[in-house]
């Protein structure tokens, strides 16, 4: 069995637990959606929401099977916030505050 072979298999057995586990994954969204506005006082709301369910689309889309899950490259990539883009916020992409930007913890100019 080549290398390509398992990593089917071990794709294969993930997405079966995903499907398997899909309550509580919907319970765990709904759960973090709730505490994530809370602590923001709803200031990213829409965000957080959108952010859910696009996490709750992608489980239903393995339930689906059969290729009717996203297609990698519309997979949201590992370590990435959706919907964060630091530049558009006043910050850099690297998240640090822009020149001229007031920041977390930055000093007044």
């Amino acid at each position: 069995m080549g290398l390509t072979d398992k990593m089917k298999g071990l794709r294969t057995k993930a997405e079966d637990a995903v499907v398997e586990r899909k309550d509580k994954i919907h319970d765990a969204v709904e759960k973090v959606q709730s505490t994530a506005d809370e602590k923001t006082g709803g200031k990213y709301h829409e965000k957080i929401q959108s952010a859910g369910a696009k996490t709750v689309g992608l489980v239903d889309g393995l339930q689906a099977g059969d290729g009717d899950a996203p297609s990698d490259a519309s997979r949201p990539q590992a370590g990435a916030v959706p919907g964060a883009d630091a530049a558009s916020e006043g910050g850099t992409a690297e998240g640090a505050p822009a020149e001229g930007a007031s920041g977390a913890g930055s000093a007044p100019a």
